[in-house]
Formats: C-alpha cells, structure tokens, sequence
C-alpha cells in the first residue's frame, strides 16, 4: 500500500505569466536532479513538476515519436503537425498553462492475437501523444529507482534479453525446481482508475500532473463512431500507458512478493517481470503453491484476475528420478516466457541447465505472417522477395538468437524457403523451381543463415 512521505517542493523561477527556464538542455538538468533526490529518499513526494512541461521540453518529445504513427480520432497525421510545430507546440503549451487542455478520445483499432482473437489498440491524436510522453518521462524519472531490480518491461537500459538472463541464472545458480507460469486475464483493460491514481499519489503531489492521468484514464475509446468509457482499463497505444501499467504491477505484485511473500518462504525463491508477463521460481512446492494462492487473492483485492488456463505450477528443475526428454509421452516440464519454451538440458560437467527454445506459437506466427506477405506480393521480383525475407529473416535471429536456438532457427528458415518456392510456383505451370536444384539460384542462396547473439 503506498505510503505518505516528505514533500517536496521543486520550484523553478519565473517571471510574470512567462517561464524563463526554457531550455531543453535545463529541462535535462532539472530531470537529472530529480532523479538524484528520488534515489536517494524512496519515500520523497514531489511537486511542482508541471512547470517543466515547457515548449522546448514538448518539441524534444515529439521528435521522439515514431515519425510514421498513424494519426488519432482527429485525423492530423505526424507530418502535417510537423508542418506547422513551433505555433502548434506553443499552442498545446499555453491550454497546458492555462488548465484548458482536454484530453480526446482514442481511435480504437484492433490487432489479431496469438489465439486469434482482437487485442483493442488506442491511437491517440498527435498533441496528445505529445503531452503523454513528456509526462511519462516526469512520472518515469521520480519512479524509476524505486522499481525492483526483477522489473524489466518498458524501463530504460532494460530489455527481453535481460530478463531471460535473470530467470536463466536465478534458477541454475539458486536450484530452484518449481516454476509458477502466470498470466493475467486482459490486464490492460482491468487496470482500476481509482486504486492507479492512489498509486501514483504515493510519489507525486502535483494536482496538475495528476489531473492529467485522470484524464487520460477517462478520456474513452472512440469505436464505430461511439465514445465507450468506463472506470476501468488504461488503453494500450498510448505513450504514458507503459507506464502506468508498470506502476500498477509494482505495487500490486512487485512490493507484495518482496516485502510480505519473500521473507515468510521456507526455501529460495525468485520473480523476473517483464510488464505484465511475469515467473515465479521456487525451491520448495509448499512455498509455490502457497504464492499462487496468496498471489489469487491479491490480485482479487485490486480488480486483477490469473488466467485460469494458462497460470500453472511447473515442476521444472533437476530430477533424477526422471530423465527429461521432449516429446508426447515425456512429463511437461516447461514453461514459456518472452516468446521462448525453457526446458533443462544435462550438460556434459556441468550437470542440468536451463536451455531455450523458440515456442512454437512464436514460429508459427512468424511463419503465418511471412506467408501472408508472401500472398500479397507473389508477383513482385524474386530479389525484391529476397530483400524483405533476409529482413524478416534478420530480425527474427536477433531476437531468438540465443545459445541452443540454432537447431529452431535453421528449421524456420528452412520454412520460409519452402513457403517462399510454393507461392513462386503459382506464378506459373512451367516452373523448374525443384528442391534438388533451388541453391543454383543465387537470389535463394542469399537468404540468411542463422546467426546467434
């Protein structure tokens, strides 16, 4: 539960109705000092922190924002506000100024889900895009050193990479042999308004900046030409909604688990999160199940629900009384996170480790999405082909390029040939496209091997 602590207030001079500190490089400054008071007394509240919303502040954030972002409810594309920055950032700054800014309706738009069902997107004007990632960048400097060192998602120098190391590590080097796979039950659309704006009340006193969350957090979805609020859900799209999502978790699972549930367990235990996808390792069952009952009934207390198929209690570790073999008639002792099936491996001296593989709803959707855009461009060049399957190609290895991926990777490519040859094969009746001489053709040569981190 957030805790009241010391205010304090961080002022800025000024001048008449005018800002004098303007400038981005101050802005940097004052962010810096900031960050420094909020490592050094976690329960510090601030205040205050409006005023560093100046044009120059705003003006440095949009060119931060992806410069090819579809355009909001209004219609206004990034390149058209563009075209007229300096008045539009100035005019945005003074209804920031004046207490007149009104937050819009998001366009709802939707995106296919692993499962094959819609995910809701919101897009958001551009204006608003811009206040959003500018007060993100304020809420983020005050609570990024109160984050747990387990949080991964969305936080600066942090990446997928660097939580799959940790759960990697956490189990090899503590033995850890129980894993609790969870996942939460549409997250961002179950986030509590009232319980967020109590979080964030915890650190930051500035009414301005909360005025603002609260109005992003009921500003609605504009859907079929129909505004749709509720008082529960922060929507996906927006730069600030990361964010705030993350605060939420930190509260309701981080805090929690470090501060009531760690210290009353009987063996060692661990939680890498990554957003809302999180593991829990444990070396002892009791202390496993009893995290996922305890973990049910918080949840319960702030409107969060575990997906009841897909939230499970893995024995996992080193067993010798059975051997681990993948396959149909082998016990299910994995678990995936981040896009990738974890499974122990016996190395030779060095005993069983944890090792990692693509999953196999990662391959297929990757595998789906190339051959759909192979459909759509069938009648394009075969080097045109070449060029954006070595793209594809590339950018799946950097992902799942890790240590004992090569064996998945090579299989993937091997796919995206195949898919590649059967839709050139359409092309005509008389193709001599045969698998016994596909490698005499350079441009399927150049597709990439396998490359690991």
């Amino acid at each position: 539960m957030p805790m009241e602590g010391r205010v304090i207030r961080y002022w800025i001079c000024t001048k008449g109705n005018t800002t004098m500190h303007r400038n981005g490089n101050d802005v940097s400054t004052k962010l810096q000092r900031i960050a420094e008071l909020a490592q050094k007394d976690k329960r510090m509240k601030f205040t205050s922190l409006a005023h560093l919303l100046t044009p120059e502040f705003l003006k440095i954030n949009f060119q931060k924002l992806n410069q090819h972002g579809a355009p909001g409810a209004d219609g206004v594309t990034i390149q058209e506000f563009k075209a007229n920055l300096d008045s539009n950032i100035e005019a945005l700054w003074l209804e920031l100024r004046k207490g007149q800014y009104r937050a819009p309706s998001v366009r709802r738009a939707h995106i296919p889900k692993k499962d094959g069902k819609l995910r809701p997107l919101g897009i958001t004007n551009v204006s608003d895009r811009i206040v959003q990632r500018a007060v993100a960048e304020l809420i983020s400097t005050i609570y990024e050193p109160y984050f747990y060192d387990h949080s991964y998602g969305f936080r600066p120098k942090r990446s997928a990479h660097d939580a799959l190391e940790e759960v990697r590590t956490s189990i090899d080097r503590n033995k850890l042999k129980y894993v609790v796979d969870a996942d939460i039950q549409t997250y961002f659309d179950s986030v509590c308004h009232k319980w967020m704006m109590e979080f964030l009340q915890d650190r930051i006193a500035d009414k301005s900046i909360l005025r603002l969350v609260g109005k992003w957090l009921k500003a609605g979805a504009l859907e079929n030409g129909i505004v749709v609020r509720n008082d529960e859900g922060t929507p996906q799209g927006g730069p600030a909604s990361p964010l705030l999502a993350n605060i939420y978790l930190h509260y309701v699972l981080d805090l929690w688990f470090e501060n009531k549930f760690k210290p009353t367990c009987k063996g060692e235990c661990s939680l890498v999160r990554y957003a809302d996808d999180f593991v829990a390792s444990f070396a002892l069952r009791g202390d496993a199940e009893r995290f996922l009952l305890e973990l049910q009934k918080r949840f319960e207390r702030f409107r969060l629900k575990l997906h009841p198929e897909k939230t499970r209690l893995v024995e996992y570790g080193k067993d010798e009384k059975v051997e681990y073999k993948p396959g149909p008639n082998s016990p299910d002792r994995t678990f995936t996170f981040l896009g990738f099936t974890h499974f122990m491996k016996k190395k030779p001296k060095r005993g069983w480790k944890v090792a990692r593989k693509p999953s196999q709803k990662s391959r297929n959707k990757f595998l789906q999405n190339t051959k759909e855009w192979l459909q759509k461009n069938r009648d394009r060049s075969v080097w045109y082909h070449a060029e954006k399957l070595s793209r594809k190609l590339h950018g799946y290895y950097n992902y799942f390029g890790l240590r004992h991926c090569k064996p998945a990777l090579r299989h993937v490519r091997w796919h995206v040939g195949r898919l590649w040859i059967i839709e050139l094969r359409k092309r005509s009746q008389r193709h001599k496209l045969y698998w016994n001489n596909l490698n005499r053709y350079p441009w399927f040569r150049s597709l990439p091997e396998p490359l690991l981190r």
